[in-house]
């Protein structure tokens, strides 16, 4: 009789929170385009120039070229009595100031190793989206599983961008870079 009041008394009392459904909305955001500012968020229909890299070119770097960009989220919560809602905005964006060209690199083809760059991040920024969706959120684990997802897949799409490098020999090898302009575009 003890254990049945025991365990009465545990699930009437059950804490709000653990009690309540977890809601999670998704949204990807484009953001605005600034002219002026620093941050260039993706848009498929919007492609790099070389007047977006602002940055300082590194002259002991190896690298004709750098493309600084990467994904990242931002979340908010709200609780009524029976649910929680936790809405997820997702961003890819391009950093000016991080990223730079020598003066001597000014094709076309190499722009667009660089905007391959900034394609795989928004294909892994999808694959984030994605596992968010397919994710299983809980009362006890909504506010740490969102970054658990985000630290996985932006591991894995660092691991991608030094495979694309790598493959591509940083596009010297123009067979390895059209093996993987024709990968991204297709995804």
């Amino acid at each position: 009789m003890a254990r049945f009041f025991f365990l009465f008394i545990l699930l009437g009392s059950c804490l709000p929170t653990f009690c309540q459904k977890v809601h999670v909305k998704i949204n990807y955001i484009q953001g605005t385009q600034n002219q002026s500012g620093d941050t260039i968020y993706y848009n498929p229909g919007r492609k790099l120039t070389w007047k977006d890299f602002k940055g300082a070119p590194k002259p002991n770097h190896f690298g004709g070229a750098v493309t600084a960009s990467g994904f990242a989220y931002n979340a908010d919560m709200e609780y009524d009595e029976k649910s929680i809602i936790l809405n997820i905005n997702v961003y890819t964006f391009f950093t000016r100031h991080d990223s730079w060209k020598k003066a001597n690199i000014n094709s076309s083809y190499h722009l667009e190793h660089e905007q391959k760059h900034f394609d795989i991040t928004y294909l892994n920024t999808l694959k984030f989206i994605d596992q968010l969706k397919k994710a299983r959120f809980t009362p006890g684990n909504f506010k740490v599983l969102p970054n658990q997802i985000f630290e996985k897949v932006y591991d894995e799409n660092a691991a991608m961008q030094q495979k694309y490098d790598r493959e591509t020999e940083h596009s010297i090898n123009k067979e390895a870079q059209e093996i993987w302009n024709k990968r991204i575009d297709d995804q």
